[in-house]
């Protein structure tokens, strides 16, 4: 049992339990398989201002936000493949305040992992590391495939790490400045920061969620071949982002021909919401909490609860009246409904927009 089938999914977030639902909500793709690539400037002196001439005023200099502040330093060395001789070397400094800003954030429960990739309090770093892997990547004078491929191969050269292993969680995601720091993560936090180099050097890329996978897929040009992925009827091919080698359209064979949802890195609204329910006096209740953790507003949303009645139906549902979120915004919601005849059921909970779900959730069958 899932989503009514008038309410179709609208914004992507985590997938549902069963792969029937899956394949309902998922957004469309498209896999096509072929053949496989192997695949000190000078500046003239300024002229001399007559000596009678005021002297243009001075602006005071941009405040630094980290004046005083304690830096975290790290250094990366990779190698590419047509160049094994040569080792490649990147330095940071990162401001410990701004790391522990990161790591301090709650981790969203949510498959949107676009929305670790849209803070730009990273921003500089993250435009001095894509600038030199681009920097790099000219001065051998590669063409634009293997300059994707240049810059791919640092982050698919950090090491991997199981969120269970590093945090205790299942699931963890990491902004990009954690993982820079930890120099470790796992196939979303290695997505998230090679898809934030990308958009920064101009690339077109969205996210690709596999059922147990994160990986990038890439705009297609013209050298591209193998596994992509139709998006907003754009192909996008498949890169992986961990383990050395990763080529565009090479899928690892334990994911290949798997569902996919994708997740473009536009700004939108990312829902998400928590309940609790209780039985009292013959009548459901039911606390939603209901948050917006995107970069816009989402209007005239509301709360739909019912009982599960089987062939994509509802027993006793009712809906909230309609609300706005802003990013960054919650609401909490209490509704009321009459219990069903049946115990061989359950509660499911839909965050509703423009008459599609947004987010939604499911309690366990009351007759387990």
């Amino acid at each position: 049992m899932g989503i009514p089938k008038y309410l179709q999914h609208r914004f992507p977030q985590s997938p549902p339990a069963s792969l029937s639902v899956l394949f309902r909500m998922v957004i469309p793709v498209i896999f096509v398989i072929s053949l496989l690539a192997i695949p000190g400037c000078t500046y003239p002196a300024p002229a001399s201002a007559p000596p009678d001439a005021d002297e243009p005023p001075m602006s005071a200099p941009a405040a630094n936000p980290w004046a005083g502040t304690e830096y975290i330093e790290r250094t990366f060395e990779w190698t590419y493949w047509r160049f094994k001789d040569i080792t490649w070397e990147w330095s940071v400094r990162i401001p410990t305040a701004l790391y522990e800003d990161y790591s301090s954030r709650p981790r969203i429960p949510s498959g949107d992992y676009t929305l670790y990739a849209r803070d730009d309090g990273d921003k500089e770093i993250i435009e001095d590391l894509a600038s030199t892997l681009a920097s790099y990547a000219a001065s051998l004078e590669l063409d634009d495939y293997e300059t994707l491929h240049f810059i791919a191969a640092f982050v698919q050269q950090l090491e991997y790490a199981s969120d269970f292993e590093t945090t205790g969680f299942d699931d963890y995601a990491r902004y990009p400045v954690e993982m820079l720091v930890e120099q470790h993560g796992d196939c979303e936090d290695s997505s998230i920061l090679l898809g934030k180099v990308l958009l920064s050097l101009g690339y077109d890329v969205v996210m690709i969620r596999l059922p147990e996978h994160m990986a990038l897929g890439i705009r297609a040009t013209d050298k591209f071949l193998g596994t992509h992925y139709t998006y907003n009827d754009v192909s996008y091919f498949y890169l992986e982002t961990t383990g050395a080698g990763g080529r565009v359209g090479m899928v690892p064979e334990q994911y290949q021909g798997q569902p996919a949802y994708i997740y473009d890195f536009s700004p939108r609204p990312i829902i998400t919401h928590e309940w609790t329910g209780r039985h009292s006096n013959g009548r459901y209740e039911v606390q939603v909490k209901v948050g917006n953790h995107g970069s816009t507003t989402i209007e005239s949303c509301s709360i739909l609860v019912g009982f599960d009645a089987g062939n994509d139906g509802l027993w006793n549902a009712v809906e909230s009246e309609p609300f706005t979120l802003a990013p960054h915004d919650s609401r909490e919601l209490s509704l009321s409904l009459p219990l069903p005849h049946t115990k061989d059921t359950r509660i499911l909970i839909y965050v509703v927009h423009e008459g599609k779900s947004v987010d939604w959730s499911q309690s366990q069958w009351f007759g387990d």
